[in-house]
């Protein structure tokens, strides 16, 4: 009966307990461990190296980790050393505690510690004073944590909420700043490490006190071996490793693309992204050591894209984050900004795709003095006739608006538009002024359209952060239309100030063009490999322009210093099986093949696409008009036969029709005399009254052709100069720059010693040339 009688008061004693348990339980309950507000951020390059933090709304730096995410050498580390019997207790270890009270009522000090994990995760939720009532409530907190939470979840809330130093919170955040790697990717020697440093996190802090560290972390390793966890040999490696971390600073790389995503990402606390932490760190350096000789207002930025996976390794927004006064804050990746002259290789391209030209058409870099907007050339002057890939390598601005007005303004926005690359114009007006920068466009989507150079045409949208899909592009231009662009891009001139002393052989093969937006307060330069596009902008972020300056001479070296800074195999881009050179002749246009030998007054050899040869676009079409697209340089006429004199069939029945080969009459003043209209067409008979008489080239007086004036230092040369034969109002223009008078004299006073080019043109189109120099 008495064995009944314990048992029972057992029984009751047990009930009682349990009840008690669950009326603290019901009265004292857990409180929710975890909210997103408690963790910081951090952004990752693409091994998983940390470029930005940024702490929770309490500063404290807590990373977000789950059990899958942390190497298991540090959970093993840290079981076998804290609490080898986690996963068989209720939260209480009572031998451990009975074992620490023994040998500190023994040695008067606390010899090892009775608490579980359970136990200290309860102390970091719920901090108590070093009491024996603050004992007991630990230890009731720790059986709460095992009724409600699984031993997962308990331990998840060891590894993000441990205390590791400073404001460190959690084994994620303590990786990443002391050795700057996710703790996925923990040695054995670090694992150790990380897994005692919460018991002393400011004694042990191995930054400050590494002999302490390294002590404890080997005490860590010798009780794995007595537990048989790691082996001897693991342990003897791990134990020659030197403690060596970084201090506790914030990492601040890619500062502004980490804002970026941690912006548009809000809730994720480790955030990936396709950056390459040591080539990010090479081009900040280089930008800032660059930009740091120049004004002190000026940015800078650059990106660069991988063409094969569309990835981001680089990404610069700005010359120095911390710099006020560079704006440095200011992301000059997406500033909407003008491009310059960086649009023409797709209008080139779209042309080159629409047959309106192939690579050596004949182009007029001339004055437009029929429109109210009247362009002109960076480098003043007129050259002519040149052909489309002279026109692109030279940036010149006449000949493309010509092509624009041909292909069409609405069509080329609309084009880019297509593939997401759409332009910002002012007023939403779509007018040939977009080829020119007079629209805004960014430097990502520029890097991300000149990629389809290398990609066949495509544009793909830039990537920032893995992407386990695939990457849907949208098709720009033809590969045959990408690969000449390019072709020719890679022709163009290393700049001036980077150019000696650098064999182009020894360079990756690179198509690259500049871009100058107007009054000079955007500068840039795009260069495509067959590996990587790179873009460079610089210029002030609020908008006010710069001192006079060249893409080429200011973006153009700081671009290729960055190039240097890639491992590319230097390849070209392969050339597609329908792109063949062909000979073609001026002033047609089409192969010579198709040409009889008298009229191919100049051979040029083109990059074709599927043979085809357009003829010369008709200077002044614009898309839409009913009027010839082509220029037909073949006019027929017809001859007295005793006289060789022109004449019409009505005036002489005996007539012999003849054929001329002509240039347009806007090259006229740069084709050879004998080429000219009125070399090859004969005067009209004084008997057929009838015929209107054509007018002749206008003839500028004053000045001749070739002169060259020698002056005395300081001394300037008063020129007077009129012209004859002209029609209507005038415009003259001296090295490209418009003239005020409208008049038939024109009073020229010149003290700058350079060659002169004076061109004239009147209402009818007739027009005039006269070349010279001041010596």
């Amino acid at each position: 009966m008495g064995r009944y009688k314990y048992l029972l008061m057992a029984l009751v004693v047990a009930c009682l307990i349990v009840s008690g348990l669950l009326l603290a339980d019901f009265a004292y309950p857990l409180k929710q461990p975890r909210h997103s507000q408690d963790f910081a951020s951090v952004v990752l390059d693409r091994q998983g190296e940390p470029l930005r933090a940024f702490a929770d709304s309490n500063g404290v730096w807590r990373y977000e980790v789950s059990l899958d995410e942390v190497s298991p050498l540090y959970l093993d580390a840290l079981i076998g050393y804290e609490d080898q019997y986690f996963y068989q207790h209720i939260g209480v270890n009572p031998f451990s505690l009975i074992r620490a009270g023994w040998q500190y009522l023994n040695e008067g000090r606390i010899i090892s510690g009775g608490s579980t994990l359970t136990m200290q995760v309860a102390r970091i939720l719920y901090p108590h004073p070093r009491t024996v009532a603050g004992k007991g409530q630990q230890v009731l907190r720790a059986l709460q944590l095992e009724w409600h939470l699984s031993k997962q979840e308990i331990l998840e809330l060891y590894l993000n909420y441990a205390p590791f130093g400073g404001t460190l919170e959690g084994v994620q955040a303590a990786s990443l700043q002391y050795l700057h790697k996710p703790a996925s990717a923990l040695r054995y020697s670090e694992a150790a490490l990380l897994a005692v440093l919460p018991q002393a996190p400011s004694r042990l802090r191995p930054d400050r006190h590494p002999e302490r560290a390294e002590k404890a972390r080997n005490k860590v390793l010798e009780r794995l071996l007595v537990q048989q966890r790691w082996s001897q040999t693991v342990v003897d490696a791990a134990k020659q490793e030197h403690i060596a971390v970084w201090p506790l600073v914030a990492p601040m790389d890619a500062p502004l693309l980490s804002r970026r995503l941690h912006r548009d990402a809000a809730a994720e606390r480790v955030i990936p992204s396709t950056l390459d932490l040591s080539l990010q760190q090479s081009f900040a350096d280089r930008i800032k050591a660059y930009t740091s000789t120049l004004d002190g207002s000026l940015s800078a930025a650059a990106l660069v894209v991988d063409n094969r996976s569309h990835q981001v390794l680089a990404y610069v927004g700005s010359a120095d984050f911390l710099d006020n006064q560079r704006a440095g804050h200011v992301d000059m990746v997406t500033a909407i900004r003008s491009p310059g002259s960086t649009l023409k290789p797709f209008l080139f391209a779209l042309a080159l795709d629409e047959n309106l030209i192939h690579s050596e058409s004949l182009l007029a870099d001339v004055p437009r003095v029929t429109h109210t907007y009247r362009p002109g050339n960076f480098s003043q002057g007129f050259s002519g006739p040149v052909s489309a890939s002279e026109a692109l390598t030279r940036s010149l601005n006449l000949p493309f608006v010509q092509l624009i007005e041909a292909y069409g303004a609405q069509s080329f926005v609309n084009k880019l538009q297509h593939v997401g690359m759409g332009l910002t114009i002012p007023e939403g007006d779509a007018n040939p002024a977009i080829i020119l920068g007079g629209a805004g466009f960014s430097l990502e989507k520029l890097v991300a359209t000149y990629s389809a150079f290398a990609n066949q045409g495509v544009v793909y949208p830039l990537s920032y952060q893995p992407f386990k899909g695939r990457v849907v592009g949208r098709q720009l231009m033809s590969p045959e239309a990408a690969w000449v662009t390019w072709k020719v891009l890679n022709g163009v001139k290393l700049p001036r100030n980077l150019r000696y002393g650098i064999s182009r052989q020894n360079l990756p093969a690179i198509g690259w063009k500049t871009g100058t937006s107007w009054n000079y307060r955007d500068v840039w330069a795009v260069g495509v490999s067959q590996e990587y596009t790179l873009g460079v902008w610089l210029g002030r972020p609020d908008g006010k322009p710069m001192e006079k300056t060249m893409g080429s001479l200011l973006a153009g070296p700081l671009l290729f210093s960055l190039f240097d800074q890639l491992n590319t195999t230097g390849e070209a881009i392969v050339q597609p099986g329908s792109v063949s050179e062909q000979t073609i002749c001026w002033p047609d246009g089409r192969g010579a093949d198709l040409v009889a030998p008298e009229n191919c007054h100049s051979k040029r050899v083109a990059y074709v696409i599927n043979q085809s040869t357009p003829r010369t676009l008709q200077p002044g079409y614009q898309w839409g008009q009913t009027s010839p697209q082509f220029f037909k340089p073949e006019v027929s006429y017809l001859i007295n036969p005793s006289n060789h004199q022109r004449v019409t069939r009505a005036c002489d029945k005996h007539a012999i029709a003849q054929t001329a080969y002509l240039w347009p009459n806007a090259l006229e003043p740069w084709v050879k005399p004998a080429q000219r209209k009125y070399a090859q067409l004969p005067r009209f008979d004084a008997g057929c009254n009838m015929i209107l008489q054509e007018n002749s080239p206008l003839r500028i007086t004053g000045i001749n052709q070739g002169q060259v004036y020698y002056v005395l230092d300081h001394k300037a040369v008063t020129l007077k100069v009129r012209v004859e034969g002209a029609a209507g109002a005038l415009y003259w223009y001296l090295n490209g720059k418009l003239q005020e008078t409208r008049q038939r004299e024109l009073h020229l006073q010149l003290d700058t010693r350079q060659p002169y080019e004076l061109y004239v043109q009147d209402k009818t189109g007739a027009n005039g040339r006269v070349a010279f120099e001041i010596l």
